[in-house]
Formats: structure tokens, C-alpha cells, sequence
């Protein structure tokens, strides 16, 4: 055995050893309250969920989430939202989060006569290919055990059973490398898919021609409060900036960590005030990627157009860049080696703000902050002209996948981005 096949080995052991073990389907169901109707009102607490196999049940993972008023993950230390409902209890706007890999076989009335558990109610859950059943069951005595993602704070890192993400010290926004399980280099190494995470704000500065720019590293996210489970990591937090002493970015940030998803829900405001110092301001959210070459990228709102990775912008490219985007969209971006990220971006509704596709494939070009050469693609979307005064809620939706299932991009975001339909019957 040679010793580069020795290393390699040695590498990917080592990766493989640090995420969790590999057990969770690559999306949750996310189902309300409203679906498990007759259970709206009752205790949070009392409740678990079963599914089975072979005629008999076990537990599985299963967590609750509270919503706000809002439409937002409610936390306890979020004062601008109203919980929509009463804390520890099912309320129709929360949210329950299951594994569709979880949903098992319907058991008939004798099966569950024989069991030592008082089952409640019977879940069916519909996919788009195919159905699953899970059963709640009141007061368990068996409770499923399994964990699939934590967020370790004081090395600001998450674990999840297919990803790892580095942030920086203190900071939520500052995302360092990313790994992926199964994801190689074209040497055959593990590999940081991810450069770095770019945030910018973009503003003329009053009384003078120069413009200033504002970017991840004058950011300090505050975390308000986080909230661990066995599928989903929730964490709040806050950013305000300020420029001459004047107060001109204020940011309310809610994620949601799951196995193979994260879900971040962001408010942003530029208050009123801001326009004493300043005039026509941008901001850009996007993901640089790191020596990403061959991949491909497709959007929902540019049809049949494709860019390929490869260190320079073609004209098929260029069309897709002139293409504004609106509404809820989505675009999706296949390595071709073991990692496909689809995201959905959804601007909720009073969202005119003009939004572009940020697109930079040049394997020199410098565009802080950045840890790697290049833009091996960058890949995002740029606000331009933001209003001063007015409150702005987007929804982004980063799904993670080895190949999409083999599908189309447009077939695998008509599936992965399909609402759940569920069907709750209560049972004597």
C-alpha cells in the first residue's frame, strides 16, 4: 500500500469519525399543528412518536417547534414577536419535525390491540412519490434516543450526521470551511466545499462622493438563545451596525439546523435615520465556493440557461446575470462530485426591492472577505435600492444532497420543496 492511499485512507477516516453517525433521511417533514387537529391545546410533553415495522412499533425522533404570530420560530427572548399560541402546548402554527425516512407501515386494529403503548392517533403522511405512517402515543414508556445535529458553541461548529461547518470565533456570519460526506477532491482528499460566506452592505456616503462598504467581518451577531433537539438545532440572533454613531443595519436572524438543511429566516431594516448619513444602499448575501470547477448551476426564474463552471463568464452566463429575480425562487448547483446544494429563496410578500443573481467565476479575481484565490463560483443574490424605514423578511432554504437523487434540478426542486400533505386520525 502506497503511503499517498495511505493518507487518503487516514484523511477520510478521520472526517467520517467527527460527524455524527449516519442515520437521518436528507430532508425533514415539517407538518403544523393544524394537521394533528384534535391535539391542538394539549401538552407538548406527553406525547411521542412511534412507526412500524414488521407489526411492531418503536420510537423515533421527533420535535416540536413554536411559531410566532409572525410566521417565524418563536423564541422565549424574541420581544418583537408574539408566540401564537400558549408555550408548552400544541398550537395549530407550530411546527413538528419528522425524518421521512422514519414513516413506516399502517398496522390494522388487531396490531394495535397488542400493543403495550396507548396510541393516540394515527399519522399519514403523503410524499409526492408514496405514503408513510408514523402513530403518536401518549405518556410512552419507550422514548427514541437518536440525535442528528448539534451546534457546539464554544468552538462554533456544527455536527450534523452529513455536514460540518466551521464559523469563526464569536461570530454566526463568518463561515470558514464546510465538508460533506462522500465529497472528495479530484485528488481524492476531503475537502472544504465552501471559501467563505459573503455578506456586504453597500452605501453612498452624504456629502461626499465615496461609497462605503460593510462586510461579515463589521458584523458581531449577538446569539440570543438557542434551542437543541434531536433533528433540529434552533438559534436567534441579532445584528445592529452603526456608522457615525448613527444606527444604519438592523438584523433579526432565526436558523434552523437540520441533518441535511438549514432554513434561516432574516428581517433586516435600515432604519429611517440612516438616510442622514447615508444614500442608495446595496447588500449582497452569497456562498463562495472553493476550486468548484466543471460544476453546474441552474435557476428557476432563467429556464433552460446553465452556467458551468470555469474560470470566466460566457455569454449564456451574462443572460442569466441581467435576469432579476422575484417572489419565491430557487437555483441549483451540482459539483458532479458527491455534493449538490439546492436553495430556495423566498421574498415574502411587499418585497419589490429589486433582487439580482450574483454570479463571479474567475479563478484570480480578488473579492474580500475570502480565504482562497478566486471566485471558484461565488454564487448569491444582491438587493439594490433598499428603501430606508421599511422591514424586509426573506426565507433562504439550503438543501444539501450527494446527487439530487438523480434527477433534473427542476424535477428535484419540484419534489424537495413540495409542501407536506398529512392526514391525522384519531384512534379509540
Amino acid at each position: 500500500m502506497t503511503i499517498t492511499l495511505l493518507l487518503r485512507l487516514f484523511c477520510s477516516a478521520f472526517l467520517l469519525s467527527s460527524l455524527l453517525p449516519l442515520a437521518a433521511q436528507a430532508h425533514l417533514l415539517q407538518l403544523s399543528g393544524r394537521d394533528l387537529g384534535p391535539l391542538v391545546g394539549q401538552p407538548t410533553a406527553q406525547f411521542s412518536v412511534f412507526s412500524a415495522s414488521e407489526g411492531q412499533l418503536r420510537p423515533v425522533p421527533h420535535q416540536w417547534l413554536p411559531w410566532s404570530e409572525d410566521g417565524l420560530p418563536a423564541f422565549r427572548s424574541d420581544r418583537s414577536t408574539r408566540w401564537a399560541g400558549q408555550p408548552g402546548r400544541i398550537n395549530a402554527g407550530d411546527r413538528l419535525f419528522l425524518d421521512a425516512q422514519d414513516a413506516g407501515e399502517a398496522l390494522d386494529a388487531a396490531a394495535l390491540s397488542h400493543s403495550t403503548e396507548n396510541v393516540v392517533g394515527e399519522l399519514r403522511v403523503r410524499y409526492d412519490d408514496g405514503e408513510g405512517y408514523f402513530y403518536v402515543v401518549r405518556n410512552a414508556y419507550q422514548q427514541a434516543t437518536q440525535r442528528y445535529v448539534r451546534f457546539d458553541r464554544e468552538r462554533m461548529q456544527i455536527k450534523s450526521t452529513h455536514y460540518q461547518l466551521n464559523m469563526a470565533p464569536d461570530n454566526l456570519l463568518v463561515w470558514n470551511d464546510f465538508f460533506f460526506r462522500g465529497y472528495e477532491s479530484p485528488g481524492g482528499r476531503p475537502q472544504s466545499i465552501l471559501d467563505t460566506l459573503k455578506i456586504r452592505l453597500s452605501a453612498g456616503v452624504l456629502g461626499d462622493r465615496s461609497r462605503i462598504t460593510l462586510d461579515n467581518s463589521n458584523l458581531s451577531p449577538r446569539i440570543e438563545e438557542v434551542i437543541e433537539g434531536p433533528l433540529v438545532t434552533a438559534v436567534y440572533a441579532t445584528t445592529s451596525v452603526r456608522f457615525a454613531r448613527v444606527p444604519v443595519l438592523n438584523i433579526d436572524n432565526y436558523f434552523l439546523i437540520m441533518p441535511q438543511q438549514t432554513d434561516i429566516h432574516s428581517r433586516f431594516t435600515l432604519p429611517g435615520i440612516a438616510n442622514t448619513v447615508l444614500n442608495s444602499p446595496s447588500v449582497s448575501m452569497s456562498l463562495d465556493g472553493n476550486q468548484l470547477l466543471g460544476a453546474r448551476l441552474r435557476t428557476s426564474w432563467t429556464g433552460e440557461l446553465e452556467a458551468r463552471v470555469d474560470g470566466a463568464i460566457s455569454d449564456t452566463e451574462q443572460r442569466m446575470l441581467d435576469t432579476p429575480m422575484s417572489g419565491r425562487n430557487w437555483l441549483w448547483f451540482s459539483t458532479g462530485r458527491q455534493f449538490d446544494l439546492l436553495a430556495e429563496l423566498d421574498f415574502r410578500d411587499g418585497f419589490d426591492t429589486p433582487v439580482k443573481l450574483v454570479y463571479e467565476d474567475d479563478r484570480t479575481l480578488a473579492n474580500p472577505p475570502e480565504r482562497f484565490p478566486g471566485q471558484g463560483p461565488n454564487v448569491g443574490f444582491a438587493l439594490q435600492d433598499i428603501p430606508f424605514g421599511q422591514e424586509f423578511y426573506f426565507v433562504a432554504r439550503l438543501l444539501f444532497s450527494g446527487d439530487s437523487q438523480g434527477l433534473s434540478a427542476e424535477d428535484y426542486a419540484r419534489r424537495a420543496l413540495s409542501e407536506n400533505s398529512a392526514t391525522y386520525r384519531p384512534l379509540p
